[in-house]
């Protein structure tokens, strides 16, 4: 093992900053917030009562998701009976376009047939644990293929899948330190469970995680060059840098030089560079970010898309990194033997025969076409252009940020009442998490990303009108005697109660609302 060298010192200053958000409301936004929570309460009565009914036996850390006392009546996560390609039907009866799509696991939308056929065929044939199962030899060839990356193994999450890599990371290089970034996502084990504290040193990010579980973490900003100097004087301690290459909570910072020169700085000093493509593979790319970016990196851990909706995980990469695994190859009927010092990675349901069903069902469409994520990915573009150009239109503080398919709400945290807006966008139809990435699929329908962007737009009309958004001075805003041509089709010249002028647009739920401005 290498030897140690003298503790690391701190990096720079804690960059979280926890935004404490008011919980008093104007007389009139209670006025607006009772008859908003009103109409949520009716049409989801009946998800309600589910969550206050199963409270004493279910311990589900979703059902208290977002809560705070103000708002407590309308905390409760909707309980959907069935779905069906991009659309979900709730035990109330209503049906939603879900854009949650399983957290990023449904590529090709709920329930996709292809899928339960593969399942059920499976199903038939035995679901058995134990002995190896068949379907893993075309399951492991086709992902190879997919990825570009040497070997693969499975497992049941995108959280096992990065533990075991950090574990081949540490094996491989005999450095036990890893470096993270501020504010990527790695699942949910202790080591990345962390966040950079005041002093710069990792720290637990949650009640329960042990000081010690940060100790051999390290927390860096993400696309900083300083960070890579702080990297490459501590190479003889790094074992791994590991990554989340688009970022589920920032997707537009892309910093493609900055990973370029990881990667030289990884090889040059006996780092293992780890993509955490879990939400990014197979999504914006066939090879996922190491397509995106145009570079490979040594360990890459998946999940989601290609279970298609059944729980899976899986590391894949380099020989060099895999073979800690099982030794690397040896073949039967001579003197050859494992000749890779190995570390222990195992599960009772890894490589579930369903499971197994599912990923080569999945595979083998993403084999047969190719073009399907760059597809999406303008469909996506379009959608998130038309809601963002709306927002600057009628000034309301949202924007959407997007690499493809993945999506992200951007509303500013001080704003006291921000989430209603989620509440707003499931009344009108749309299965949205508060918070939460959302996604678009190859089940979505031009119908249906119509439907989203009018949700969206209606959405933040009402915010605005009930106060809970601050309106800012749009972009589009000319002067009132301007000669220019509107923005978009249908606009009229208008000025707003506080006098400021801008370009506005009809809305079927407040059309009195836009005759008053446009006189």
């Amino acid at each position: 093992k290498a030897p140690r060298s003298a503790p690391l010192k701190p990096f720079g200053a804690g960059t979280r900053i926890n935004v404490k958000r008011s919980n008093d409301m104007t007389e009139a936004q209670r006025a607006h917030f009772k008859t908003l929570s009103d109409r949520y309460n009716a049409r989801f009565a009946k998800s309600k009562q589910f969550a206050q009914d199963n409270r004493k036996h279910l311990a589900d850390p979703r059902v208290v998701s977002g809560f705070r006392n103000v708002i407590k009546e309308v905390v409760y996560p909707i309980v959907v009976e069935r779905s069906e390609g991009p659309y979900l039907w709730d035990i109330d009866g209503g049906r939603l376009i879900d854009v949650t799509c399983g957290f990023g696991s449904n590529f090709f939308g709920n329930s996709a047939p292809f899928i339960k056929e593969a399942i059920a065929r499976q199903l038939d044939t035995g679901y058995e644990i134990g002995p190896q199962q068949p379907l893993v030899a075309e399951a492991s060839r086709l992902f190879c293929k997919i990825t570009g990356n040497d070997r693969v193994a499975f497992c049941n999450t995108g959280s096992e899948a990065v533990v075991g890599a950090m574990r081949l990371a540490r094996t491989v290089t005999a450095k036990e330190k890893v470096v993270i970034f501020e504010n990527d996502y790695h699942g949910i084990h202790d080591d990345v469970i962390i966040t950079r504290g005041a002093n710069g040193y990792a720290v637990p990010a949650a009640a329960g995680i042990p000081e010690a579980a940060a100790s051999n973490m390290i927390v860096l900003d993400y696309g900083s060059d300083a960070s890579l100097d702080y990297i490459r004087d501590h190479a003889d301690e790094i074992a791994a840098l590991l990554v989340e290459p688009v970022q589920s909570r920032y997707p537009d910072l892309q910093p493609r030089a900055f990973l370029e020169k990881a990667r030289t700085l990884c090889s040059e000093k006996d780092i293992a560079l780890i993509f955490d493509e879990v939400i990014t593979g197979f999504r914006i790319h066939p090879r996922g970010a190491q397509g995106h970016y145009g570079i490979t990196a040594d360990i890459c851990t998946y999940g989601k898309i290609v279970g298609g909706g059944m729980p899976i995980g899986a590391i894949s990469g380099k020989a060099r990194f895999m073979d800690a695994l099982d030794g690397g190859q040896w073949q039967f009927g001579d003197d050859s033997a494992p000749e890779v010092g190995v570390t222990y990675f195992a599960g009772t349901f890894v490589r579930h025969p369903l499971t197994m069903a599912a990923a080569v069902a999945v595979l083998k469409r993403l084999e047969a076409e190719p073009g399907l994520q760059s597809e999406l990915n303008l469909r996506a573009d379009q959608l998130v252009g038309e809601i963002n150009q709306y927002a600057r239109l009628v000034g309301a503080p949202l924007k959407i940020e997007h690499c493809g398919s993945m999506c992200k709400i951007k509303i500013p945290q001080d704003i006291p009442f921000e989430e209603l807006i989620y509440l707003l966008l499931r009344e009108k139809g749309i299965h949205v998490w508060d918070a939460r990435p959302m996604f678009i699929t190859t089940a979505h329908s031009d119908e249906d990303l119509t439907a989203i962007t009018t949700a969206f737009k209606e959405a933040m009309d009402e915010m605005i009108a009930m106060a809970f958004f601050p309106v800012t001075q749009p972009q589009v805003a000319i002067p009132a005697n301007a000669t220019q041509q509107p923005p978009v089709a249908g606009a009229r010249l208008g000025r707003d109660e506080s006098g400021k002028a801008a370009w506005y647009i009809p809305s079927k739920n407040h059309k009195n609302q836009f005759e008053k401005w446009v006189g």
